[in-house]
């Protein structure tokens, strides 16, 4: 789990709701606050000139989204799951990213938190074969996920964004999903639940061996 900003005295850290599918921020708007997420899943937007709607990233408890590194917001944050989160003002995170510096040496972690996750899905998407992608997109968030007492892990992600994410059509994802089901690499015993079978094989997919 990413480290959250440290709260200054001044600083009024109340937990506030966000139902699935609200807004938290507009890309373009201007960067006046921070959000640190406490509970849920969260999913980066971006709408290319042509109108195509892409998945950034995902965001999940701990992380940090909208960090103030130019004056405006550079995709769009919504809900996937409902939400719990702390608002941050731009001045206050500004005076932790100082602490951070000066008192360890070093940039603050969310920083890197969410340029991490931009970063992966450059290196996902560039998988040879949409298995490869999707084994290799659910490796990078299992550990951020809810296991129920059998060892299923809970996927609340729609397959139209995990489509939109790895740049592909939903149609594609759900036949992938399909393949990995009958080659028992998974299997999904709910709804919204995935389990691992064959943890060699699918890390081996995922790797492109």
């Amino acid at each position: 789990m990413h480290s959250p900003v440290r709260s200054q005295p001044q600083c009024s850290a109340i937990a506030m709701p966000a139902h699935a599918g609200e807004v938290l921020f507009l890309e373009a708007d201007p960067c006046d606050h921070v959000y640190e997420l406490r509970r849920g899943i969260a999913r980066g937007v971006y709408i290319s000139p042509e109108g195509e709607r892409q998945i950034t990233g995902f965001f999940f408890a701990g992380d940090q989204i909208g960090l103030p590194l130019c004056d405006r917001y550079r995709f769009t944050a919504e809900a996937v799951t409902d939400l719990l989160y702390i608002r941050h003002s731009r001045l206050h995170w500004h005076d932790a990213l100082i602490r951070s510096c000066t008192e360890d040496g070093r940039l603050h972690p969310s920083i890197m938190a969410e340029q991490d996750q931009i970063f992966r899905r450059g290196i996902i998407v560039g998988r040879n074969g949409v298995l490869a992608r999707i084994c290799a997109f659910l490796m990078s968030i299992v550990d951020h996920l809810s296991m129920d007492a059998d060892g299923a892990l809970l996927l609340p992600l729609p397959q139209i964004d995990i489509a939109a994410y790895l740049a592909t059509s939903p149609e594609t994802v759900c036949r992938a999903l399909r393949q990995l089901r009958e080659m028992h690499v998974i299997a999904v015993p709910r709804r919204d639940y995935i389990a691992i079978t064959d943890r060699a094989r699918f890390e081996a997919i995922a790797n492109g061996i």
